[in-house]
């Protein structure tokens, strides 16, 4: 060994366990918090994506950060590819065999601003899997300027996408929203 080089053993089994803690999906996994900004007024929408698994149906919500390790969930899928909106703001649209869902708030107000989490939910322990940590800030809604325009906050230390809601009916008469991406 290198003179001065620092040397740290570690016993097998604790290998085991540090490598089985930092491993994807493992409930000692830390999810690093990403800042995303909107503005008040509009709607918000994000996708969590995640490996598509055979066997029962397992629930996704969307839940807003109260402490490190606690939150008050918003909306809970109840059943794939199907819309469920809770007090007419949250809504969330799950397709498992694509490995996605995609959640939307609307219409945004400054007190939005705040940690929210999403992921598979499990009602009988009432825990969250959380796959997306994000830190939202939502900035005032733009003020007309004399001159008839428009200013808008410049906010350009994150990035998200804007999504479009529609309804499709198709043949059958089912119907789904359906998403439009804008940048």
């Amino acid at each position: 060994m290198a003179r001065g080089a620092p040397c740290l053993l570690l016993p097998p089994v604790l290998l085991v366990f540090l490598a089985s803690a930092c491993s994807p999906g493992s409930q000692g996994q830390q999810v690093v918090p990403e800042e995303l900004h909107a503005v008040a007024g509009q709607t918000f929408s994000v996708r969590c994506q995640y490996s598509p698994a055979g066997g029962p149906y397992r629930q996704k919500t969307w839940c807003r950060q109260t402490s490190p390790n606690r939150c008050t969930r918003l909306v809970t899928s109840s059943e794939p590819r199907k819309a469920v909106t809770q007090d007419s703001r949250h809504t969330i649209w799950d397709v498992p065999d694509a490995g996605f869902f995609n959640i939307s708030m609307a219409p945004l107000t400054e007190k939005d601003s705040g940690f929210y989490w999403c992921g598979p939910y499990n009602a009988s322990e009432n825990t969250v899997t959380v796959l997306r940590n994000i830190s939202l800030l939502v900035s005032p809604a733009p003020t007309p300027s004399p001159m008839g325009t428009t200013t808008w906050p410049l906010e350009s230390t994150g990035s998200f996408f804007m999504s479009f809601s529609v309804l499709i009916t198709s043949p059958e008469g089912t119907s789904g929203p359906s998403s439009l991406n804008g940048s």
